[in-house]
């Protein structure tokens, strides 16, 4: 098998010293994908970084691949599963094997500007955060035409409260030290809903949050992709488990009631059409009905939180209607340009 490398960056670092950023790439079979996936960390203009691919015992030849990248630039480091352990266990194991002073995420059918680590490392040692942002674009199944969508255009909004830092965890970089001290890891044996568990424990460990909105992440929409597989009753079960945990991690953080009923309203929104999804099994229905109750038997009581949600949702109408008509505006005087 041939596979096609781009120009690398041979960069050799001391054996006592430590990389800047960690990069993991949970990798299960995207042998499609992954070759523009590895190109796009491995030509990072920031030089002084670790690449951690977890293999998770993935039945196609992606194996294969990275042996040959791993092969042409000794920065990576390559964890083989011997059983297929899911997403969150990869996830975990980079973690455990990460020396970088930062931590960041890439999936394997996923990819990066090349100057996306260099960005959001300069911005996080320019003020000591411990976590620099940017932001994911959706591409098409051919990594064409990215757009930046409402569901993650949420710079603007964290800026406001760090506690809308809930999604799009691998948009940023965290201060290892931070995961490190917080014990803050990927739920394991979990198949839906294990990113926002992390975020919502960064987030709430976060002192300073900053961001860099021109660091780019670009997500590719496929068949096979996380967010395009189906509901399934194994999935709500899951989903109301990963909720019940966020939600006992809420009751016990120190935060204030606004953080503690913005992570609720996100758990809330997503939770409520599972409900009444007529295409799953009733007993999917019932598992995320029961759920929903105990959101709303929160400590601060159902009236406080359904008058702080309905008027959360109407300012998210708004924010998000004006992002949209930002956005058209934009794409308008870019084919202006072209023209």
């Amino acid at each position: 098998m041939v596979i096609p490398l781009v120009k690398r960056f041979l960069f050799v670092r001391s054996i006592s010293s430590m990389a800047q950023v960690s990069v993991i790439i949970p990798v299960y079979n995207t042998e499609k994908y992954l070759p523009k996936c590895l190109d796009s960390v491995c030509n990072q203009t920031l030089k002084d970084i670790e690449i951690i691919c977890v293999n998770d015992c993935s039945p196609d030849n992606s194996l294969a691949v990275l042996q040959e990248y791993a092969k042409n630039d000794n920065r990576i480091k390559l964890i083989n599963f011997t059983e297929n352990k899911g997403a969150a266990a990869a996830r975990n194991a980079g973690i455990d094997a990460a020396t970088g002073e930062y931590i960041g995420f890439v999936d394997s059918d996923d990819f990066v500007d090349l100057d996306f680590y260099e960005k959001l490392y300069i911005k996080a040692k320019e003020t000591n955060a411990d976590a620099a942002k940017g932001n994911i674009y959706d591409c098409d199944k051919n990594a064409q035409n990215p757009v930046l969508t409402n569901f993650y255009n949420m710079n603007e909004k964290i800026r406001e409260n760090k506690a809308y830092f809930y999604y799009g965890f691998t948009s940023a970089i965290y201060k290892r030290a931070l995961i490190e001290t917080h014990k803050i890891r990927f739920p394991e044996h979990i198949s839906h809903f294990e990113d926002p568990y992390f975020s919502i424990q960064v987030a709430i460990c976060l002192n300073k949050i900053v961001f860099d909105d021109t660091a780019r992440y670009f997500y590719i929409k496929h068949e096979a992709s996380a967010c395009s597989t189906s509901k399934t009753l194994s999935k709500t079960q899951d989903f109301a488990k990963v909720v019940s945990l966020i939600f006992d991690i809420l009751n016990q953080a120190q935060i204030s009631k606004e953080e503690y009923f913005i992570y609720l309203s996100f758990l809330y929104e997503q939770l409520e059409p599972w409900c009444y999804d007529i295409a799953l099994p009733e007993k999917a229905n019932s598992i995320a009905q029961d759920a929903l109750i105990a959101l709303l038997k929160n400590k601060y009581g159902i009236e406080n939180f359904l008058k702080f949600y309905y008027v959360q949702k109407i300012a998210f109408t708004r924010f998000r209607l004006k992002n949209n008509k930002q956005n058209i505006m934009e794409m308008l005087r870019k084919k202006v340009k072209k023209q």
